[in-house]
């Protein structure tokens, strides 16, 4: 069996095992999934690129600290430190793929889009960080959660960029990956904040399973020429 094959069948059983954990309510087991989905995607392209660089070493250190340190709830645990981890994976995300961008001047139609992509964005985080705000317990636990959707605001600036540049297939898998990693984070906090609910708690598992696979494609996917560097 090739690795790519047996990569396949592994993060397969990993989607049974995490649901499971999900309808039995066994939280170690399923952050123990997430973790795995990250380790498992690397066997999708090991046969083919031998030596990865070190922002993905360094990205998939940051996530596997920020779920490994969620096993330690209690006196010594808080969730916003996984949080902060978790940002700083994007800065990892934001600062690789800000070498392939060039800005330039695409029109005031363009320009217009633009703003009023970002703006739309920007409101529904807003309402969405407002939302939550009341079940949140101090002014520091809150600034940790509206320095992290900033910087999940950033990370989604980032990519429509970047995907406007490029139209690449390394551009589509970081659009596809910061996504998916806002949206994940969006049903997260609904699970926390919000009456559980599996069908989210699903939902959330399975966007995890495609970041941590968009992740280590983006990574290890060298970027063509950019074909559109004048559209923005």
């Amino acid at each position: 069996m090739k690795i790519k094959h047996l990569g396949i069948a592994v993060l397969v059983l990993l989607i049974f095992v995490n649901i499971w954990a999900i309808l039995t309510e066994v939280p170690l087991l399923k952050n123990t999934t997430f973790i795995l989905f990250f380790f498992t995607a690397v066997l999708l392209v090991v046969n083919r690129y031998r030596k990865f660089g070190r922002n993905l070493y360094l990205f998939l250190g940051l996530i596997t600290l920020s779920y490994l340190i969620r096993y330690f709830q209690g006196d010594y645990y808080s969730y916003e430190i996984s949080l902060v981890l978790l940002g700083l994976a994007n800065v990892v995300l934001i600062l690789d793929a800000s070498r392939y961008l060039e800005i330039k001047n695409g029109g005031n139609y363009m320009l217009i889009y633009f703003t009023a992509i970002v703006g739309i964005n920007a409101s529904l985080l807003g309402f969405h960080l407002i939302g939550i705000k009341e079940y949140i317990i101090s002014d520091l636990v809150f600034s940790v959660y509206l320095l992290y959707y900033i910087n999940l605001l950033i990370l989604g600036i980032v990519a429509f960029i970047y995907y406007l540049n490029s139209y690449s297939r390394k551009a589509m898998y970081f659009i596809s990956l910061s996504l998916g990693i806002v949206f994940a984070d969006v049903l997260r906090e609904m699970i926390i904040f919000l009456p559980p609910d599996i069908s989210v708690e699903i939902a959330e598992s399975m966007i995890r399973m495609g970041c941590a696979v968009f992740a280590v494609l983006y990574f290890v996917t060298d970027e063509k020429q950019l074909r559109l560097a004048n559209l923005i």
